[in-house]
């Protein structure tokens, strides 16, 4: 145990002395857009650098690979500002000839509250296909090593609520049997339901909107597995704190819903989720009326258990 080393942070500027010439770049070199993108979870292909938007001239210009999905990704040093944010929403709507999906990046050293909660919101109110990532730079190292930068991730789009980063020109028979079994699901809930979903996707898991970001209960029917789940599903910085808190009404949480409710932490993630399981079958369309039911009233009672209390 003592040959091991303690991590310590390093000012950015050590680093790289200014972020025009030194830091973007370096981004823009080597491996090292592959390294943002394994964060982001999005394969980014470098376009240009000093691409020309609107009236600005963003850092880098990339797009998802094997896409013409734009990426755009701005740099900052130092704590984020209004003036940079004001970029990322003209970033957003001078792409709109270019691709029919758009990603924004905003790098920066810290992000304040308010600007986090921006993109946030953004995240939840833009059109579909318009996605913004908060990434937080940092540099590391252990006693005399080489610097080692790390992109922490403060925000992005919700996976539950968008297909920003999987969007593709032709649907598979899976792609397509899920997209019918969640607009058959939808059509079967009709007005008459206190889900709040988006259109039908084509995966394996449908989202609904419970007014807390990061937070949902999602629907989820694998083909493969035979299985439906009904589950809260909790990401972001503040998941693991309120599932410990909600952990805590276990009891009264399993009283309401059921005893075959089961808490998972996910230990190893920055996710984790409450949620029971159903077998089900959905390639067999006869079985779609009692799987849709079983999805619909788990669903409904989700929502009342979790929505006030995500809330609080």
């Amino acid at each position: 145990m003592s040959n091991f080393g303690r991590l310590e942070p390093v000012a950015i500027r050590e680093g790289w002395p200014r972020e025009d010439s030194d830091f973007t770049p370096w981004l823009a070199s080597g491996d090292n857009l592959e390294v943002l993108g394994t964060e982001l979870g999005i394969s980014l292909e470098l376009v240009e650098i000093e691409s020309s938007v609107g009236p600005f001239r963003a850092d880098i210009l990339a797009k998802q690979s094997g896409t013409e999905n734009a990426v755009i990704i701005e740099n900052q040093f130092g704590i984020t500002d209004h003036s940079h944010l004001g970029q990322l929403l003209t970033y957003a709507a001078g792409l709109g000839g270019v691709s029919s999906s758009k990603t924004i990046v905003w790098i920066a050293e810290k992000f304040t509250e308010p600007h986090r909660a921006a993109l946030d919101w953004l995240n939840q109110a833009t059109e579909s296909g318009i996605g913004f990532f908060a990434v937080e730079l940092q540099l590391w190292r252990i006693g005399n090593s080489p610097f080692a930068p790390r992109f922490n991730v403060v925000s992005r789009p919700n996976h539950f609520q968008k297909e920003l980063t999987q969007q593709v020109a032709t649907y598979s028979d899976t792609d397509r049997l899920y997209q019918r079994f969640w607009q058959a699901f939808i059509d079967f809930c009709g007005d008459g339901t206190t889900l709040d979903m988006p259109s039908a996707p084509s995966r394996f898991w449908l989202p609904t909107f419970i007014g807390r970001t990061g937070f949902g209960v999602n629907l989820t029917a694998s083909k493969q597995r035979c299985k439906l789940e009904c589950q809260l599903y909790l990401s972001g910085q503040e998941a693991k704190q309120v599932f410990q808190r909600l952990e805590m009404e276990k009891e009264r949480i399993r009283e309401v819903l059921g005893p075959h409710v089961i808490f998972d932490e996910m230990l190893g993630r920055k996710a984790c989720k409450i949620y029971e399981a159903h077998a089900g079958d959905i390639s067999d369309e006869e079985n779609w009326p009692e799987l849709h039911s079983w999805l619909k009233t788990r669903g409904e009672a989700y929502v009342a258990m979790f929505k006030p209390l995500t809330r609080q």
